[in-house]
């Protein structure tokens, strides 16, 4: 059979079977319990299944084994079990990437090539952004800024009475971090509900930078310390603070002893403990 690919946002095996059930009997116009070309191409649509007129023709061919010029639900449903059955398995994937990511604190000193960042931003920006207002930037640090920033650090952190470094010790040296980039969101003075909105997509664009970055080997660490939100740090990077604010500097290569070195977070809460239900 035809391989199509597919975008199915994937449920149970159940569901996907009741939801292609129902919309064969929606594009089942005659209910002649049997569907024609023209009627497969519209149920393979509404079930987000990608694929071209020749592709759509093809598969109804394989599908119509006697020849006749439609195909029942059962003959279909066989072919969108497998179908389904093999999306399923990228999302397991998706999914297994997202529970496996986690913060890293030491990096080789190999730099990540522009291509795996620049499909990193590109994921990036693919982030939740109803109003569509793109608020976020990239700023990429390179050596030098690197070295200005180590220069103002003690200038700008300062000791609190127990002697440690306000909001925590800084763990490397930002010059010798392999990759280094700060993002910013847009600022809307007169407009503190799209710049909330704003800021929650920017949120989002960071989670899809470092899951990315993930998926292609390089670890991450998301920087929110006093020195990144200061207004020294912001000019050294460019950033206009009546523009934009930062919302995070994120710090990436690869991790000294590979991936699996890193020691996952055991989180306390369950499903259970964060999912409530009302009526």
């Amino acid at each position: 059979a035809a391989r199509i690919r597919s975008n199915m946002s994937l449920r149970s095996s159940l569901d996907e079977q009741r939801h292609a059930r129902e919309v064969f009997d929606l594009v089942d116009t005659d209910k002649s319990e049997s569907i024609c070309l023209s009627e497969f191409g519209e149920m393979l649509r509404r079930l987000d299944v990608d694929a071209s007129e020749e592709e759509t023709a093809t598969l109804f061919d394989y599908l119509d084994a006697d020849g006749g010029g439609d195909i029942t639900f059962d003959e279909f449903a066989a072919w969108y079990a497998d179908a389904t059955g093999t999306a399923k398995s990228d999302a397991d994937a998706v999914r297994d990437a997202i529970r496996s990511r986690r913060a890293v604190r030491e990096f080789d000193a190999t730099p990540v090539s522009d291509e795996v960042v620049r499909r990193a931003i590109e994921c990036a920006i693919a982030a939740p952004n109803r109003s569509r207002s793109e608020p976020w930037r990239f700023v990429r640090i390179g050596r030098e800024t690197g070295e200005r920033i180590e220069g103002i650090e003690e200038e700008v952190l300062h000791e609190d009475g127990d002697g440690n470094t306000a909001g925590g010790a800084v763990c490397s040296s930002w010059s010798d971090i392999p990759g280094c980039c700060v993002i910013t969101s847009k600022l809307s003075p007169d407009n503190p509900v799209a710049e909330e909105n704003d800021f929650v997509s920017t949120v989002c664009a960071v989670q899809n930078f470092m899951l990315s970055l993930w998926s292609e080997g390089i670890g991450s660490r998301l920087v929110r310390s006093p020195l990144v939100q200061t207004r020294e740090f912001a000019d050294l990077c460019g950033i206009d603070t009546e523009k934009e604010k930062v919302v995070g500097c994120v710090w990436y290569g690869f991790v000294s002893g590979g991936l699996l070195n890193t020691s996952p977070w055991v989180r306390s809460k369950s499903v259970d403990d964060v999912l409530s239900d009302v009526p």
